[in-house]
This record gives C-alpha cells, sequence and structure tokens, in this order.
C-alpha cells in the first residue's frame, strides 16, 4: 500500500524572549551570515549576540562561554550554550590561546582543551573570542546586534535580521548562548535583567 501521507514531528518554535513590536531591525533587509565562524549544520538561535557590519552587511556571532566548576585551566569545562568550535582563540584575562579540541561526551558541559592555561579561567568567569592567539588579546567580534530568527542547518549565506533595540527588558537567562558582561554592555539598545 502505497503512503500518501507522512506525519512529521512540528518543529521547535523559538522562544518568546522580546515582543516583536517593540524591536527595530537595521531596515535595510537584513544581512548575510557569515560560516566562516560556525560549524556547519548548526542552528543558530534566535536571541545570539551578533556583530552586523553595516558597509558589508556581513553577520558573524559573538562567541563567549561560561566556565563552570570542575575542569582546569588548560582544560576548562564550560556550559553547553557556546558556538566555538577547534582552532579559535580564547581568553579571560591573561594571553589567548587556542581551542585544540572540544569534548562534547558529558550532558551537562563541554570540555576545551586548550593549548596552555588559560589564566582566570575558573568558575563564574566567561571565555572571550580572541582575534588572535598571544598577548594582549582583544574580542574578535563586538555585539552590536541580536538575532532576530533562528536559522536551521546552517550551510552559508542565509539572510539574518539584525535587532539593533529592543524597548522592553531582556531576561539573560532566556538567551540561547552564554553572554559576558563585557558583550551585553556593548549593547546600547538594550536592557538585560
Amino acid at each position: 500500500m502505497a503512503k500518501d501521507l507522512e506525519i512529521l514531528a512540528a518543529p521547535s518554535v523559538d522562544p518568546q524572549i522580546w515582543k516583536h513590536e517593540l524591536q527595530h531591525t537595521d531596515g535595510q533587509g537584513g544581512g548575510q551570515l557569515s560560516i566562516t565562524n560556525l560549524s556547519a549544520g548548526i542552528k543558530f538561535k534566535k536571541g545570539a549576540l551578533i556583530n552586523f557590519d553595516f558597509t558589508t552587511k556581513e553577520v558573524n556571532p559573538v562567541k563567549n562561554a561560561l566556565v563552570v566548576a570542575g575542569g582546569t585551566t588548560s582544560a576548562p569545562r564550560v556550559t553547553k550554550k557556546h558556538l566555538f568550535k577547534v582552532g579559535e582563540f580564547v581568553y579571560v584575562s591573561g594571553d589567548a590561546v587556542t581551542i585544540n579540541a572540544i569534548n562534547t561526551s558529558n550532558s551537562a558541559y563541554d570540555v576545551l582543551t586548550l593549548s596552555a592555561a588559560c589564566t582566570g579561567a575558573s568558575a563564574g568567569a566567561y571565555l572571550e573570542q580572541a582575534s588572535a592567539a598571544g598577548a594582549s588579546p582583544s574580542p574578535k567580534f563586538l555585539a552590536n546586534a541580536i538575532n532576530g530568527e533562528s536559522k536551521y542547518d546552517i550551510r552559508g549565506g542565509e539572510r539574518i535580521t539584525p535587532v539593533l533595540w529592543i524597548f522592553q527588558l531582556i531576561k539573560k537567562s532566556a538567551l540561547p548562548y552564554e553572554a559576558s558582561p563585557a558583550r551585553l554592555a556593548d549593547l546600547s539598545g538594550f536592557k538585560f535583567a
């Protein structure tokens, strides 16, 4: 007997982090997501901190990870709410080091194996993405917007709606990925609780 109708599971619904009538977007059709800073095939979620280049219209994720107890400064445990990938650079308060491996086998946390000890990578600290390894690191991207809608199975070239202001208090705990206080402070058009 031929199958005429196949019932599939409904896609997950994005959480309503803010009221859309209280948001202000770029108004110019959004930007194009750069996949060089993301792993292929991931879901890039609504509410992610982004850097939107108003000239080129390129959108890049702003990455942080919250360190949790139990790891070391050369192999910190971090919450699952991060976008880091192997080969990227991270720092807290000292030199930036390279992520050599990411172990995702534990359901409660990931372990980042680093090229050297990361000064300050203790429980409660945020790993920031650096533009390069070495002394005097700086953030690779500063947050100037928030992703307005989730994108599934990232392959490249996806259009992103940058939300530039939201006239509503946003719960930091509702954000899909960790966001350090420094990166939240970059977002002058937003208020977080």
